[in-house]
């Protein structure tokens, strides 16, 4: 039970920071406009250590007071906590498509362990066991995952041989830390990386909003210059909107690029 609620209010300040977008959402639990920030607020006032702990998952699971005075431990519990970092795998009555997607996507091409050191982090350590996440994969989904796919078909942080690239990464989103966060040495110019100051996870590819801050303001008009000049450059070059390769007459694109996951392309929904 100690492991199912460690998991639970581990995965609410995680989470919190990762959504903490400047207006209210509700992806799984409704929560203010920085929900990180009123959590820190929350905790302040507890007055202890475990009423700290309390009052910020509180903030994620409960600001609305949707989840009553009690949480139900048998279901919601213990399914939030077994989805923490996927160090675990419980099929729940809560589970939705959602769940289910990114549940296969951790199973195929996107592995993505996460140790923690209690030192660097405020987790206690932990270090993934890859027999027991591969044969969970196996069981559920009837796949091992792929652990180099994302590096042997988008190339990793070696980008600079490509072109027409924008990359982006929230200030705010812990995913940032697995992504390209500066832009190559040699790199074309038509390759892009920003960072998106008091930014949360892709919040460039989200709908505009009036409480949008100008750092993602900028980047989304920077965005859509470069895309309109992309398109441009492809269309002077291929005036009859037709690209032949060697041997090849096919209708289609000069290239095709895409990026690791939690690295946003410009021209592709996340």
């Amino acid at each position: 039970a100690a492991d199912y609620i460690y998991g639970y209010v581990s995965g609410a300040l995680e989470t919190m920071v990762q959504y903490g977008y400047p207006y209210a959402t509700s992806f799984y639990n409704p929560v203010p406009a920085y929900p990180f920030k009123v959590a820190c607020e929350a905790m302040l006032r507890a007055g202890t250590g475990l009423g700290a702990l309390r009052a910020a998952a509180g903030i994620y699971y409960n600001y609305t007071g949707q989840a009553g005075s009690c949480f139900d431990f048998e279901g919601y519990v213990i399914h939030m906590a077994s989805n923490h970092w996927r160090r675990t795998r419980r099929v729940s009555r809560f589970e939705d498509a959602t769940d289910l997607a990114w549940s296969y996507q951790t199973c195929t091409e996107v592995y993505q362990p996460m140790p923690t050191d209690g030192k660097t982090d405020f987790e206690l350590p932990y270090s993934p066991n890859e027999t027991a996440y591969f044969e969970k994969c196996m069981e559920r989904w009837g796949v091992y995952p792929r652990p180099d796919w994302e590096e042997q078909t988008f190339g990793g942080s070696d980008i600079g041989a490509g072109s027409n690239i924008f990359l982006t990464s929230g200030q705010l989103d812990p995913w940032r830390a697995a992504g390209i966060q500066s832009k190559p040495l040699g790199a074309p110019q038509s390759i892009v990386v920003r960072i998106i100051d008091d930014g949360a996870h892709h919040l460039d590819l989200r709908g505009s909003n009036p409480s949008d801050p100008l750092s993602v303001i900028d980047v989304r008009n920077a965005e859509k210059t470069a895309i309109r000049k992309w398109v441009d450059e492809w269309k002077n070059t291929h005036p009859d909107g037709r690209y032949r390769g060697q041997g090849d007459s096919r209708v289609g694109n000069t290239t095709q690029h895409s990026t690791p996951a939690h690295n946003k392309m410009s021209l592709r929904a996340h």
